[in-house]
């Protein structure tokens, strides 16, 4: 299933930035991890545009 994003590239990238800012632990992989669980139509973006 493929939804569209309603979103940019650019706005999934600066709200993940952000995310990151507010949510400290170690290492990038749990903050992915987090993000990949609580966004996950953003994360999707992300991953389809790397």
């Amino acid at each position: 299933m493929t939804t569209k994003a309603k979103i940019s590239v650019k706005d999934a990238e600066a709200h993940y930035q952000s995310s990151k800012e507010n949510y400290t632990i170690e290492g990038a992989e749990s903050h992915l991890a987090y993000y990949r669980e609580k966004h996950p139509e953003y994360y999707a973006l992300l991953s389809q545009n790397v």
